[in-house]
């Protein structure tokens, strides 16, 4: 059993690697910091006895994508579990927002996604056997004008999601949206903020980890993570 996990290092991705390594899954790794993937890579092949393959790669860049994908070759046909889970947030409003933000957004939240996706679907469908979760935002079913590009972004992916889901759903691959409010992650450091009321990494990693070991015919099309406080 082989998961990939995007933006694995940190956060919701971490959360998620350390869930299903202790499942038996082995792991493919990706983030932009090599010293945090080879220290993710020894902790958890030192723990869980699991292979820990890690890919180092920037997935705002066109070029490194490609790259990537390129490693990801020899792995594709043995994937089981696919985690989309990198993404950028940012702050501006439509006035204020340039083509060029929105770019970096697009290709952050919605084309890393996209070709990681494609370049799985037609492994996929041979196998008629996998399970794809998209890491969203609850921002991606209503809007924020004050984080414009990362709410277009995070709209397209949610496109996306739901393709995949249609397009793989006769083949037997469960697409999953998880939409998750404020979550207790880095992104919060240095930041005032009741981080133990927010969602934790660990809940959606237990979710992910609970639907992989579920019905063969039944799966979970959308959920979404609040935190109990109506002020987070």
């Amino acid at each position: 059993m082989l998961a990939l996990i995007t933006g694995a290092t940190k956060g919701i991705g971490r959360a998620i690697v350390e869930s299903l390594s202790k499942e038996g899954y082995d792991i493919i790794a990706i983030s932009s910091s090599k010293e945090n993937l080879e220290t993710l890579k020894n902790e958890i092949e030192l723990k869980y006895r699991n292979q820990c393959y890690v890919m180092e790669g920037d997935l705002t860049s066109s070029a490194s994508r490609i790259e990537l994908i390129k490693n990801l070759t020899p792995h594709l046909e043995n994937i089981h579990v696919l985690v989309n889970n990198f993404g950028k947030y940012s702050v501006g409003n439509l006035e204020d927002e340039s083509s060029n933000s929105i770019q970096e957004l697009f290709n952050a939240n919605f084309l890393s996604a996209f070709e990681i996706s494609q370049a799985l679907i037609p492994f996929f469908k041979k196998k008629k056997k996998g399970y794809i979760f998209n890491i969203l935002s609850v921002l991606a079913k209503e809007v924020r004008t004050t984080a414009a590009a990362y709410t277009i972004s995070k709209h397209a992916l949610k496109a996306l999601n739901d393709l995949l889901r249609e397009e793989l759903r006769p083949y037997s691959i469960k697409v999953c949206a998880i939409y998750p409010g404020s979550v207790n992650t880095p992104s919060w450091d240095g930041i005032s903020a009741n981080r133990e009321s927010m969602v934790q990494p660990n809940d959606i990693a237990d979710f992910i980890k609970n639907s992989v070991a579920g019905s063969k015919h039944s799966f979970v099309e959308e959920i979404t993570f609040r935190p109990l406080d109506p002020s987070l």
